[in-house]
């Protein structure tokens, strides 16, 4: 008996692949081998689903061609064994949640101009058993408020509604799952059933390897036939996002698409006095002012920022003159030195655009100028997160209402000009290929 799953486990490498045995048999351990009975342990419940699924049919046939006597038991692993909450399906290794951040509510939310749409829209999802658009999809850049949107809905679903939420976010797929199997196991399809709304957040950084997005292709016309509520964040529409394939691409743009935009002055203003509001830091419409027009117009970066302030406060006892003590432009900055430059990106949206470099920061205001400044200061919000006044600051000295005006303007032609907004996510990848290469030359080194 005690050679027998060593004989087993040579024969199923003979029968599959070398992938298939790698990634299903190989990780399987052996718990009990008695009284004719072999008891397997899968490493994951997502293995446990899939081997039970797929393998162990072929497995309890090669130990019976081995000694007919045999019989054999796949456990789940010990952790979901002594858990009596019932286990979540996985995309990978990645489970999907059904539990929300307590914080994210929509009562929590700043509400301004700038996301007042996509909130309502949001809201309007958790009040109607039938959607009225399916899916909602929700773009905007980083840092808005998105995910706290997701979270509100999930919060909101779990709390008045008797189906599930259930919640993924693309972010962490690459990171911790592997090549899926060819097709969703029944269990996966089996929840998706008993979803009652599907939260997808980050949906462009769904990978292009995987089987991921013929994963989510499948959920996807699960959730839209059996008419559950889809919705979908990212940071930008679903036409821009490069590596997504056609199929996926034109059924995330089936419902409604909403946007948070950049926030203008006043709109920061607002979430900057809600925020202090929230401290014991008097909220005078000086501080407001001076954050709004100098600091990062970014939910998490303000945040951050009224945090230090508060620090300050309490080792002080009294604000800083922010004027004579600019410390966000410090706290913003510090993070981006070791990240992708401004110059960087100067220099690459000047050979798209046959530009010269040194009269990119100049007063010249030909077209072609015109138009490679605008994008180089776009594209700078976006990958650096830098400040409205930084990026001004890289490209001539320009008022940070100047790099305000050229992010809007490109977002704008970006949706209403698919060859250009084409030309720019190319000019991006290269942007982070170039940076990629250039930072695994230098650990290399």
């Amino acid at each position: 008996m005690d050679s027998l799953w060593p004989q087993v486990r040579r024969a199923l490498k003979q029968t599959l692949t070398a992938d298939q045995f790698s990634q299903w048999i190989e990780p399987v351990k052996i718990t009990a081998l008695q009284s004719g009975h072999v008891i397997l342990q899968a490493p994951s419940r997502f293995h446990y689903d899939w081997i039970l699924e797929n393998y162990l049919s072929l497995i309890q046939s090669c130990c019976r061609n081995i000694d007919s006597r045999v019989r054999v038991y796949l456990q789940m692993p010990e952790t979901h064994r002594k858990s009596t909450r019932t286990p979540r399906p996985y995309l990978g290794n990645v489970p999907l949640k059904t539990s929300f951040q307590a914080s994210q509510t929509f009562d929590s939310y700043v509400v301004a101009p700038f996301n007042h749409f996509a909130f309502s829209a949001a809201q309007d999802v958790c009040q109607n058993n039938i959607p009225k658009f399916n899916p909602l999809f929700i773009e905007g850049p980083p840092g808005l408020g998105k995910t706290h949107i997701l979270q509100a809905i999930g919060n909101y679903w779990s709390a008045n509604s008797n189906g599930t939420a259930a919640y993924l976010n693309c972010r962490n797929l690459l990171a911790y799952g592997p090549i899926l199997p060819p097709a969703p196991s029944k269990t996966l399809r089996q929840f998706i059933h008993t979803v009652g709304i599907l939260l997808v957040d980050d949906v462009h950084l769904l990978p292009a390897e995987g089987n991921f997005q013929q994963y989510m292709r499948e959920i996807f016309n699960w959730c839209y036939d059996a008419e559950t509520q889809m919705v979908f964040s990212a940071n930008r529409l679903p036409h821009q996002i490069p590596d997504l394939t056609v199929g996926l691409r034109s059924r995330l743009g089936w419902g409604l698409i909403v946007r948070i935009s950049e926030p203008d002055l006043n709109g920061c203003y607002q979430v900057i006095e809600t925020f202090l509001g929230a401290t014991q830091i008097p909220a005078s419409s000086d501080v407001c002012r001076y954050l709004a027009e100098q600091g990062p117009l970014n939910f998490h970066e303000i945040k951050d920022c009224v945090e230090k302030l508060q620090e300050i406060v309490k080792k002080e006892g009294d604000l800083p003159n922010l004027r004579e003590r600019p410390l966000t432009m410090q706290i913003s900055g510090a993070k981006q030195t070791e990240r992708l430059s401004i110059q960087v990106i100067q220099k690459e949206v000047c050979e798209a655009y046959t530009v010269s470099l040194d009269a990119l920061p100049g007063a010249t205001k030909s077209r072609p100028l015109v138009i490679a400044r605008q994008v180089g200061m776009y594209l700078s919000r976006k990958l650096t997160g830098a400040t409205y006044a930084a990026i001004g600051e890289s490209f001539g000295g320009r008022d940070h209402s100047t790099v305000i005006y050229a992010c809007r303007k490109v977002r704008a032609e970006m949706r209403r000009n698919r060859p250009f907004a084409e030309r720019i996510v190319e000019i991006e990848k290269r942007i982070l290929e170039d940076y990629k290469e250039e930072s695994n030359l230098k650990l290399k080194g």
